[in-house]
């Protein structure tokens, strides 16, 4: 039995703890920019150029053609400061342009921030097995979420 004084845990806050641990750089706020790209580029460039990754500090984005690869060059380091204050930080220090196929998404459709999955993060050790158990459920079935809406997006 827990002590009277002591206060339960909301989950919210065991998730928060165990993100300070994991990332203590607060880099996975990042993926948010998946959310809301469209707002602080337009819809215009947002349908010409969607981010496609992140590493080190760099935001990676595919873009249509050369000629809007072009035209972004002129725009980057305003993209690059609307991301930012955003964000709250400083977290993208270049933006890298490349061309490819973008994915259609209609306007109405609900974007979903891609998390990486359990192998691209080392969870730290949780002593309580049940809370263990608990919380890799939870990343399992983010992932498999994130799987089912990616195999719909390509039919």
């Amino acid at each position: 039995m827990r002590p009277a004084n002591e206060r339960a845990s909301r989950v919210a806050d065991v998730l928060s703890d165990v993100l300070k641990r994991v990332d203590p750089e607060q880099q996975m706020r990042v993926y948010s920019i998946w959310n809301f790209w469209a707002d602080e580029v337009g819809e215009l460039i947002a349908r010409r150029a969607q981010p496609s990754g992140f590493r080190n500090g760099i935001l990676f984005v595919t873009v249509a053609t050369q000629s809007w690869m072009q035209e972004l060059q002129f725009m980057k380091e305003k993209i690059r400061e609307r991301l930012n204050t955003r964000l709250g930080a400083e977290l993208v220090r270049d933006i890298f342009f490349a061309s490819g196929t973008i994915e259609a998404t209609p306007k109405d459709e609900p974007r979903e921030t891609p998390l990486p999955g359990r192998a691209l993060v080392a969870l730290p050790p949780i002593a309580d097995p049940s809370l263990a158990t608990a919380f890799t459920r939870v990343v399992d079935a983010r992932a498999q979420r994130l799987a089912r809406s990616r195999g719909r997006r390509k039919k």
